[in-house]
C-alpha cells in the first residue's frame, strides 16, 4: 500500500509552482520575446500537471488493489508484437522469435468470448538483451502475409496477477477481502469478468485485455472527440529506444490511448495510391461471372468493407477465372479412377544416350562442356532463373529464404553465395573468350509475402556486385482454397484464401512477368533453373549449359546418384517410355532395391531429382501451347475461414479444404525422350538443401555450413595445400570465396600454403 499523501508532499508541489513563477520573472529574460515566454511557462505547468495526474491515477490503482505499487514499470524483457495474421499462432511466433535467445512465454491474446485471435501477442525473454535484438531485427518483417510491429511491451498486467496472487494467498489466511482488507473486494477497473472466467484468471500468468471489445468502441469515441491530446499523449508514451521518457512517468490513461494506436498502426512508408473502388458496372460484370459459376457467396460481406477492401477484393477476384476454378476444383476432389495401365506403368531408366555423369565420363568431353558453355555465356545467350517464393520459417525466420545466414565464417547469404558465383561465370567467360561486359541476366522468382522483402535485401547489399539492370525479381501466382464442397474460401470478410501455385507456376509467371520477352530482347537461347535453398548449386553451369546445348535438347536436369533404396527421394526416370519424376512412395520395395544390371554394385533407379533444370528458349517460346495440360496436385489441409453464412471466422481442427499446386517437372512427360537429357554430378559438391531448422542434423544450417567448408578443404588439399585445426570438427574447413573460385579453379596460389581453419579466403594474396 502506498504512503499517504503527507503535508511535506504537498509543501513539495506547492515549491515546485513557486520555483516555475519564479523562473517565469527572472529579470535576465526580461527582453525574451513575451510570447515564448508565456508558451515555455505554460509548457513547464503543462508538463507539471500531467506528471501529477500521472502519480495521482498510479496512487489510486495502487490503493484499490490493481497495481502491486505505483512506481511499477514494464519488464525490459518483453516484446508487443501486433498487426498479426489472425491465423498466426503461439507456436509460429515461439519458432520465428526463438532465433534471438531462449522464450518464457509466447502468447497470442485472443478474444475472450470467440476465441479469436486480436493481432497482437506478448514475447517474453529470458534475457533482456536477446529482446532488444529481436526489437531492431523484426521490426516491419512478413509473417503469415503481414508485416508486423514490435515495440517494447507496456504492460504490467503480468506484474500485477502475479502480485495479486503471491499477496491474497499470503494474507487470505489472515483476514478475507482483496489483498487481506475485508472491506475490499477484487475488482477488475477495465474490464468485467463472470465468476468462471475470474476462476480461470487465477490460476493463469497469462496478459490480461487492458479493456473489453465495448470499452475499446467507447474509448475510440471519446478519443476522436479529444484526438489531439490524446496524440500528444501517446507520443509521450512511445517504448522505442530511448525509453527514459516512459519509465519517469507511469500514465495509466495513455498507457491505454497507446495501446489503442498500437493494434491499429499502420505504416506511412512506401505507400501506395489510395484504393479506388470498383464502378457499379465493373462490380456486377465481376460479380455475374462469379454467381454463374456458383461462387458468389465471395461477395458476402462486399457491402460491409471500406473503399480500399473493396477495391483489394476485387482486383484479387478478377485475377481468376471462376469457370476454371471450378473445373480444377472438380478434378482435384473427384479425381478419374486409376487404370489398370496406370497401375501397371512401366518404368525403366533413362537411356543411356540421354545420359552422363561427371563421375565416369571423359575429362575431355566435361572440359569440352565446359569450353562450350563458357562460349554460350560469352555470346550472352544464357540466362538464369531462380525460384525464391519461400520463407524461412521453418529456419526461426520470417525472411526470405535467401535471406538466410547458414553461419559460413563470411556470414554471407544464400543470395550473395549465388550472386557472387553469377559474378565468377562472368569473369571467366572474359577472360576465356577476351570480351568485356559480359552478363548473365538473373531472374528472381518470389510469392507474393517475399517479393518486396527480397527487393530490399538486393538493394540493401547493391545486388551483390551485379549490375541492377541485370537482376529482375518477379512474383509466381497464387490459387484460391477450395473447400472440400468446391466452394472459393474466404480468409476473411475482405480476403480470399489463397496459396502459391507452386513451383511449377514458373511457367506461367514468366509471360504474366514479361521474363519471356526480356530474354527474347537479350538474345537468350539457353536457361539454367534451380532453387534457392541449394547452398552448393552450381549457378549458370558451363558444363551444365555446354552438355544440354550439345545434345540439343529442350529440357535437361541434373541429378545426384540415390544414397540408398530407402532414401525419400524423387526418381527421374522414364514412365511408359516419357521421362518423368515418380515419388519414392509410387514405387514398390523390389524396385527400388533393384540392381542395375550393366553395374551391379549400383541400383538401378538412382538417379535423385534436386530441381536444378536446364531449358531451350525456343521451348519456352511453346508455353502457351502446353501449360493448360499441367496437372495440379492436391494438398489437403486446416485452411482458416470466415463462414460466409454467419460471419464467424472458423480456425478448423481436420482439414476442411486443398490448396492446389503444380510441381515445376510436371511438363517433363510432354517430351520424347530425344528432347530431355539428365547429367548426374557429385552430391559432395553440387547438392545440400536447406529444408529444416537448425540441430536437426540432417538439410539444415549446420549441414549446409559444413558441407562448404568441406567443399573448400577439398579444394585446398587438391592443389597441394594443407589445412589444420585444432577446434571442434564443424571447425575443420576452409570457405572459398566465390569471387575466387567457382569450382575450385585458379587456387594454385595456395600450393604448399596451410590454412588455420576455420578460415575465409576471398581474394588471392
Amino acid at each position: 500500500m502506498a504512503s499517504p499523501v503527507t503535508k511535506e508532499a504537498l509543501v513539495k508541489e506547492s515549491t515546485q509552482d513557486e520555483q516555475l513563477h519564479s523562473e517565469g520573472s527572472d529579470p535576465n529574460e526580461a527582453t525574451s520575446d513575451p510570447d515564448t515566454h508565456d508558451d515555455t511557462q505554460e509548457e513547464q505547468h503543462e508538463k507539471l500537471r500531467r506528471e501529477r495526474e500521472a502519480r495521482a491515477q498510479a496512487l489510486t490503482l495502487e490503493i484499490v488493489g490493481d497495481l502491486p505499487y505505483a512506481e511499477v514499470k514494464p519488464p525490459e524483457n518483453v516484446l508487443f508484437v501486433c498487426k498479426l495474421n489472425p491465423v498466426t499462432e503461439d507456436e509460429d511466433l515461439d519458432l520465428i522469435f526463438s532465433r534471438f535467445g531462449k522464450i518464457i512465454s509466447c502468447e497470442v491474446i485472443r478474444d475472450k468470448r470467440t476465441g479469436d485471435s486480436l493481432q497482437y501477442a506478448f514475447i517474453e525473454f529470458e534475457d533482456q538483451k536477446a529482446c532488444e535484438q529481436a526489437y531492431f531485427k523484426m521490426q516491419g518483417v512478413l509473417i503469415d502475409d503481414h508485416r508486423i510491429h514490435v515495440d517494447f511491451s507496456q504492460s504490467v498486467s503480468r506484474l500485477s496477477n502475479s502480485w495479486r496472487t503471491t499477496t491474497n494467498s499470503k494474507r487470505a489466511r489472515q483476514a478475507g477481502g482483496f489483498g487481506g482488507v475485508a472491506s475490499l473486494e477484487k475488482k477488475r477497473q477495465y474490464r468485467a469478468v463472470d465468476a468462471e472466467k475470474d476462476r480461470r484468471r487465477k490460476n493463469s500468468s497469462g496478459y490480461d485485455l487492458v479493456l473489453d471489445r465495448d470499452d475499446l468502441h467507447k474509448e475510440r469515441r471519446r478519443e476522436s472527440d479529444h484526438r489531439q491530446d490524446t496524440h500528444r499523449s501517446s507520443r509521450s508514451r512511445s517504448r522505442s529506444p530511448p525509453r527514459r521518457d516512459f519509465r519517469e512517468s507511469f500514465k495509466m490513461t495513455a498507457t491505454f490511448n497507446s495501446l489503442l494506436d498500437k493494434l491499429h498502426l499502420t505504416s506511412k512508408d512506401n505507400e501506395d495510391p489510395p484504393a479506388q473502388e470498383p464502378t457499379k458496372e465493373e462490380f456486377e460484370e465481376l460479380k455475374d461471372k462469379y454467381v454463374k459459376a456458383g461462387q458468389d457467396q465471395v461477395f458476402a460481406f462486399y457491402e460491409e468493407l471500406s473503399v480500399a477492401e473493396k477495391a483489394g477484393l476485387f482486383e484479387r477476384l478478377k485475377s481468376f477465372d471462376p469457370h476454371h476454378i471450378n473445373e480444377l476444383a472438380d478434378k482435384a476432389l473427384n479425381p478419374p479412377k486409376t487404370s489398370d495401365d496406370d497401375r501397371e506403368a512401366k518404368l525403366e531408366p533413362l537411356p543411356d544416350d540421354s545420359t552422363a555423369s561427371v563421375l565416369d565420363s571423359k575429362d575431355e568431353d566435361i572440359q569440352s562442356w565446359y569450353t562450350s558453355g563458357l562460349e554460350l555465356v560469352s555470346k550472352g545467350q544464357v540466362a538464369v532463373v531462380l525460384m525464391a517464393g519461400g520463407q524461412g520459417t521453418r529456419l526461426g525466420s520470417s525472411a526470405p529464404k535467401g535471406c538466410f545466414d547458414i553461419g559460413l565464417p563470411s556470414h554471407k547469404s544464400l543470395f550473395q553465395i549465388q550472386a557472387e558465383r553469377i559474378w565468377k561465370v562472368q569473369q571467366l567467360a572474359e577472360k576465356e573468350s577476351g570480351k568485356k561486359d559480359i552478363a548473365i541476366p538473373w531472374y528472381v522468382m518470389t510469392s507474393g509475402p517475399t517479393r518486396r522483402p527480397t527487393e530490399q535485401f538486393f538493394e540493401e547489399h547493391d545486388y551483390f556486385g551485379l549490375q541492377k539492370d541485370n537482376v529482375s525479381i518477379f512474383e509466381q501466382g497464387v490459387l484460391p482454397c477450395i473447400s472440400n464442397d468446391g466452394k472459393i474460401l474466404l480468409e476473411s470478410k475482405a480476403k480470399v484464401a489463397v496459396a502459391p501455385d507452386g513451383n511449377g507456376g514458373i511457367y506461367q509467371a514468366l509471360l504474366t512477368s514479361n521474363v519471356r520477352t526480356d530474354m527474347r530482347k537479350r538474345g537468350i537461347q539457353h536457361i539454367h533453373a534451380y532453387c534457392v535453398d541449394n547452398c552448393l548449386v552450381k549457378v549458370a553451369d558451363p558444363v551444365f549449359i555446354g552438355f544440354a546445348a550439345s545434345k540439343d535438347v529442350d529440357i535437361a536436369t541434373k541429378v545426384v546418384r540415390k544414397r540408398n533404396a530407402k532414401e525419400s527421394v524423387g526418381l527421374i526416370l522414364q514412365k511408359n517410355g516419357k521421362p518423368d519424376v515418380v515419388e519414392y512412395s509410387e514405387i514398390d520395395d523390389a524396385t527400388a532395391e533393384a540392381k542395375d544390371s550393366k553395374q551391379p554394385d549400383l541400383l538401378k533407379f538412382r538417379a535423385a531429382n534436386i530441381v536444378n533444370h536446364y531449358y531451350s528458349f525456343r521451348f519456352l517460346e511453346s508455353i502457351e501451347d502446353w501449360a493448360h495440360k499441367l496437372p495440379h496436385h492436391v494438398a489437403r489441409k486446416k485452411i482458416p475461414y470466415v463462414d460466409t453464412e454467419k460471419g464467424e471466422s472458423i480456425k478448423p481442427d481436420k482439414p476442411n479444404g486443398v490448396k492446389l499446386e503444380q510441381f515445376v517437372f510436371d511438363v517433363f512427360p510432354l517430351l520424347s525422350l530425344d528432347k530431355f537429357a539428365c547429367m548426374e554430378v557429385k552430391r559432395e559438391d553440387e547438392f545440400s538443401p536447406l529444408k529444416n531448422a537448425k540441430g536437426t542434423g540432417e538439410d539444415d544450417p549446420d549441414t549446409s555450413k559444413r558441407d562448404i567448408l568441406n567443399q573448400g578443404r577439398r579444394w585446398v588439399e587438391n592443389v597441394g595445400g594443407s589445412v589444420e585445426s585444432e577446434g571442434p570438427a564443424e571447425e575443420t574447413g576452409v570457405e572459398v570465396s566465390p569471387l575466387v573460385s567457382y569450382g575450385g579453379e585458379g587456387l594454385e596460389f595456395l600450393q604448399t600454403r596451410t590454412i588455420k581453419a576455420p578460415a575465409v579466403i576471398e581474394k588471392e594474396d
